[in-house]
């Protein structure tokens, strides 16, 4: 494989599983703009190359993705900057290149799977946690609504009240609580983990690739009808919340390390 310049995240083949990690943990390894390129480059690549056979996403330093980059919108803030559309329209790219993707993706989830991170998890094929991961849709938190297609993944999974649950109360929860809602494949103790990715990926690596692939277009087809048009209105309205005082104040006060005060507007 031709690997092209990567910024954030890396990658190596070994035994036909291609090993993504997700590399910027100063930030909690943040969905930037220049990370989610290089996640659909690579992703891109591997669906296409005879040599991968499964993908593996991880994040680096004990946690998978803590979502957006709060420092960015904080700096968007700062300027007046109101547009979210490139970067949500780049976002979406990952997951599409996630669920349209030849080939198995596992994700292989510790420590923190926040926000946009957690619209990754949701839309791989199998996806091992810690049962002590740390999960939470954070959006609500800063005034903004689930987007990267979460907003029909997540109903589709556990149902329309679990989903309002979760996504308008944002409240964090557990990657044992995250299984047994159907969020995630499994969750197993923090020591175990490593073996149920590899074992997985072993497996999925010398099995019928070409049966997987279309296994997974079949289920993937009905399972998310209608995604690609949940993604536009979801980008949309995250645009109108981008220029609210509410998201201004949210993102104010998550650096002053204080609660936000809401008022509506």
């Amino acid at each position: 494989m031709d690997i092209p310049e990567l910024k954030y995240v890396d990658f190596e083949c070994r035994d036909h599983i291609g090993w993504i990690t997700m590399n910027n943990p100063e930030k909690m390894n943040a969905l930037t703009f220049e990370a989610a390129d290089s996640l659909v480059k690579l992703l891109n690549l591997c669906s296409d190359s005879q040599e991968v056979r499964v993908i593996v996403l991880r994040g680096a330093n004990g946690n998978f993705c803590g979502g957006g980059d709060i420092k960015g919108m904080k700096a968007k803030v700062d300027h007046g900057c109101t547009e979210t559309r490139p970067g949500l329209r780049k976002n979406n790219e990952v997951i599409l290149s996630i669920i349209n993707n030849a080939k198995p993706v596992v994700a292989w989830l510790e420590g923190a799977v926040a926000g946009g991170g957690l619209s990754i998890a949701l839309a791989c094929d199998f996806s091992y946690a810690e049962l002590t991961s740390r999960f939470v849709f954070a959006f609500v938190n800063i005034g903004f609504i689930p987007d990267m297609g979460s907003s029909l993944m997540l109903q589709r999974n556990v149902g329309a009240a679990k989903a309002k649950e979760l996504m308008m109360l944002g409240n964090r929860f557990t990657g044992e609580e995250a299984a047994q809602w159907g969020i995630i494949t499994r969750a197993v103790e923090s020591a175990d983990l490593e073996e149920m990715v590899k074992r997985t990926a072993v497996k999925l690596a010398a099995g019928p690739s070409l049966a997987y692939e279309r296994c997974k277009r079949l289920l993937n087809r009905s399972l998310y009808q209608g995604l690609e048009d949940a993604m536009e209105n979801e980008g949309e309205y995250q645009y109108q919340l981008c220029k609210t005082a509410d998201h201004a104040e949210a993102v104010r006060a998550f650096f002053e390390k204080r609660r936000p005060e809401f008022k509506g507007i």
